[in-house]
């Protein structure tokens, strides 16, 4: 089912949806981190302006009871009052002046050594008035820095005034929306193939409706059909019509040829018969010198077959026109079997061939007797032809439910398995076994055997192995009650 195409197709757009569901949710992460590093931006901005703010409180002037110093030995730092009014800010904050931190906030006290001198390395050196904000990235965190930059005109001193945050919510893929994403979008996908698979059923059903109608009509061999012109799908009824187009060529060809096999197989009829009543009569003279006669044998045995080609063709030319009319009556098998099973052991006398009955059991068909007896004929005749001298050539009948089986079996050269399903085509022999030497035949006895077993409503069926025989099997429906009108 998934190598089919509407499982190709299926799969392609499961796969386009979810490249679709991909990219949508990447750019809606995108959005909403862009959207997250903004609002992130403007509350560090908004703390550090507090912060500025709260400093310049600190005094009566800007910097006035602002630095303290308590004694020579320490440096200076922040007043406690100021450090009281920043300690309420939140996220990292950090006051320094000249390259010193005059104040640290409680999470950036709390950081290691090493994350604690990069932070205030980038505060006092990193960032400037051309560069007063971006992302520090410690072991810890990473973090957002924003510094503002003041000086007070009467004392001189100025501040870098530093507010970072860290910038968890940033991250790409966050929890809270992964999580949900993680089912929401193996479940989009699957009500995508779901739906793409249901759609294109419907799409394709007039393709199917089409692929049947071929199929009956190869299975048919029935040239005359066409294929329907739907007219609810563009594309399809195009190749609809080429199709029939096909076919209609096809057929115009196949007739062309059928007339013509048949039309010369007509005309060689006549000719070849009187050939062969000259032969036969040339050689019925009296004082025909020896070495004279030899040569008129030879050519009236390739006229015998020339003749027997011509009839096969007239008449698989006529059974492919359908002109070819079958007698039908009630025909008991027993009496024909028996008759084969004279016929074979006349033919295997001079083969050396054993021919043995099998169990036979009444049985009656509906046909024409005498085209069954063409196709068992033809059967036991090539069973004969290809066992060697000593060999086994055995007949038999049953019944097998609703059918009765001839069984034609012979201990011959076999035919390999994969020559089996060409047995029946047209003037073909297998390789080995079917040669055009002692043995040779025309090629259509079995053809015209399996169509005689087909005009019957029966078939063939062959099991064979090299080396080892073959079995050829006819079945034929058997009449109601196997003596009443045919079933």
């Amino acid at each position: 089912m998934f190598w089919s195409l509407r499982g190709r197709l299926t799969a392609l757009a499961a796969l386009g949806g979810a490249g679709v569901l991909i990219a949508l949710a990447m750019i809606l992460l995108g959005a909403e981190r862009t959207a997250g590093e903004r609002d992130l931006r403007r509350r560090v901005d908004e703390i550090a302006a507090i912060a500025d703010q709260l400093i310049a409180q600190g005094g009566l002037q800007r910097f006035s009871g602002v630095i303290v110093r308590a004694d020579s030995a320490r440096p200076e730092a922040l007043s406690a009052a100021t450090g009281r009014l920043l300690a309420a800010l939140p996220g990292y904050v950090v006051v320094a002046d000249a390259g010193r931190p005059l104040y640290l906030s409680a999470p950036v006290a709390t950081l290691g050594t090493r994350d604690r001198e990069t932070l205030l390395q980038a505060v006092t050196g990193v960032f400037g008035p051309d560069r007063p904000a971006g992302f520090v990235r410690l072991e810890a965190a990473q973090l957002y820095v924003r510094v503002r930059f003041t000086t007070d005109s009467l004392a001189g001193r100025a501040l870098r005034i530093a507010v970072g945050m860290p910038d968890e919510g940033l991250s790409l893929v966050r929890l809270d929306g992964f999580a949900s994403s993680l089912v929401a979008i193996p479940l989009l996908i699957l009500g995508t193939a779901l739906l793409a698979f249901s759609v294109l059923g419907s799409g394709l059903q007039p393709l199917d409706r089409l692929a049947r109608q071929l199929e009956a009509i190869q299975h048919g061999r029935s040239l005359h059909r066409r294929v329907a012109i739907e007219g609810d799908a563009e594309e399809v009824d195009r190749l609809a019509e080429t199709i029939n187009a096909m076919l209609e060529r096809l057929e115009a060809s196949f007739a062309s040829l059928r007339r013509f096999t048949a039309d010369a197989s007509h005309e060689l009829k006549t000719p070849l018969t009187v050939l062969r009543a000259n032969l036969e009569r040339a050689m019925q003279l009296p004082n025909v010198p020896a070495e004279q006669l030899a040569p008129l044998e030879d050519a009236l045995a390739n006229t015998a077959r020339m003749a027997d080609l011509v009839d096969s063709l007239l008449t698989l030319a006529r059974a492919d026109e359908g002109r070819f009319d079958l007698h039908r009556e009630p025909v008991a098998l027993e009496p024909l079997v028996a008759e084969m099973l004279e016929t074979a052991t006349i033919l295997g006398e001079s083969a050396g061939i054993t021919v043995r009955r099998l169990g036979t059991e009444p049985a009656t068909v509906s046909g024409d007797p005498d085209r069954l007896r063409q196709l068992l004929l033809n059967i036991v005749t090539n069973a004969i032809k290809y066992t060697p001298r000593g060999g086994t050539v055995s007949i038999g009948l049953d019944r097998r439910g609703d059918q009765a089986a001839v069984t034609i079996d012979d201990t011959g050269v076999g035919i390999a398995s994969v020559d089996v399903p060409f047995i029946f085509e047209r003037f073909w022999r297998a390789d080995r076994a079917r040669s055009r030497g002692e043995r040779g035949g025309l090629g259509l006895g079995l053809l015209i055997a399996e169509w005689i077993a087909q005009a019957h409503g029966g078939g063939i069926t062959v099991a064979s192995r090299i080396g080892r025989g073959t079995t050829f099997t006819v079945q034929l429906p058997l009449l109601h009650g196997g003596d009443a009108g045919p079933s």
